[in-house]
This record gives C-alpha cells, sequence and structure tokens, in this order.
C-alpha cells in the first residue's frame, strides 16, 4: 500500500472519529448538558496541556 492510500484511509478514518464525536456531543447536550459541558471543558483542559507540553521542548 503506498503513502497516499494510506492517508487517504487515514484521513477517512479521522472524519468519521470527528463526526462520531460531534453526533456523541450532540447527544450529550440534548440529554445531560452539565455533564456534556463538564467532559469537553475537562478534554479542553488535557488537549492544551498536552500541547504545552510538546511545546516546552523536551526533546521527546
Amino acid at each position: 500500500m503506498d503513502d497516499s492510500t494510506l492517508r487517504r484511509r487515514l484521513n477517512a478514518v479521522l472524519l468519521l472519529l470527528a463526526a462520531n464525536a460531534l453526533l456523541l456531543f450532540g447527544i450529550g447536550l440534548r440529554n445531560n448538558t452539565r455533564w456534556t459541558i463538564g467532559v469537553a471543558v475537562l478534554a479542553a483542559i488535557v488537549g492544551l496541556g498536552r500541547r504545552a507540553g510538546d511545546d516546552a521542548g523536551d526533546g521527546s
């Protein structure tokens, strides 16, 4: 399998995962708003922390 085929398949998988996450987020907002917003904020904090850790230049 060449690189372009693999990249196209990975892009399709990422698109499906993003659509799934948005669908679950929408269902969560409809059913339990407080928990959904809390989970979204927690995910944002973890994501920002991981991004800041990547920018630290620790060589890893």
